[in-house]
């Protein structure tokens, strides 16, 4: 999209447009890249550009001094999101490759993380599709799968926050949820039905090991 900006032509007292250049969502940039919403940033986060912000990879304000992008924090009809400046996209051009190249070797020099990280796309490709189970998992399905057969003790939660190519905050907030979302249902199961507790809406779905199941 191209953005354009008023300015005041100080010889003449009149409002001139002056235009920005073509401005790209992060996600039309992972397309141009051939990748996927959370693969883009997970990259672009990789090479300075994108930040930790509240559970998701945001481009920072400094960022926008620089004339890299803009934030668009309170949009009408959808999440917060950002746009990358023309400058924003010729840097990421110069530098795709080797970043892509960098972050690959890092996550296969973890010995832990590539073997966890195989065993999911493994899942994934050869999980049955039913009316009761989605076609695409989601973060959170990711994270309980990956904490079922791999942690708490042998994957942190940074290891998986790189598997997934997410923010460490966001895991940390879906396997709180996980692990509330157990200790309600074995308790929940030991009451007698006239003393069971109204579901909270966060746990209304039993799964406890059922992610973890084929």
């Amino acid at each position: 999209m191209i953005y354009e900006r008023d300015v005041l032509d100080r010889a003449t007292g009149e409002i001139a447009t002056v235009s920005l250049g073509d401005f790209i969502t992060v996600t039309e940039l992972g397309e141009r890249y051939g990748v996927g919403k959370r693969r883009v940033r997970e990259i672009l986060h990789h090479m300075g550009l994108l930040a930790p912000e509240s559970g998701r990879y945001r481009l920072p304000r400094s960022a926008v001094e620089k004339g890299l992008g803009i934030r668009h924090d309170r949009p009408r009809v959808r999440h917060p999101f950002d746009v990358l400046s023309p400058r924003a996209q010729a840097m990421v051009a110069q530098v795709w490759d080797e970043t892509v190249a960098d972050l690959d070797a890092s996550r296969a020099a973890d010995p832990d993380v590539l073997k966890a990280s195989l065993a999911l796309e493994a899942f994934k490709a050869n999980r049955p599709v039913s009316p009761k189970t989605q076609t695409k998992m989601t973060t959170q399905m990711e994270v309980c799968w990956l904490l079922d057969h791999f942690g708490p003790a042998g994957l942190t939660l940074q290891q998986i926050a790189n598997i997934l190519g997410v923010d460490r905050a966001l895991v940390s907030r879906h396997a709180g949820r996980r692990s509330g979302g157990r200790a309600f249902w074995r308790l929940w199961k030991k009451l007698a039905p006239n003393q069971r507790l109204p579901i909270p809406a966060e746990y209304g779905f039993p799964h406890l090991d059922d992610a973890a199941t084929p």
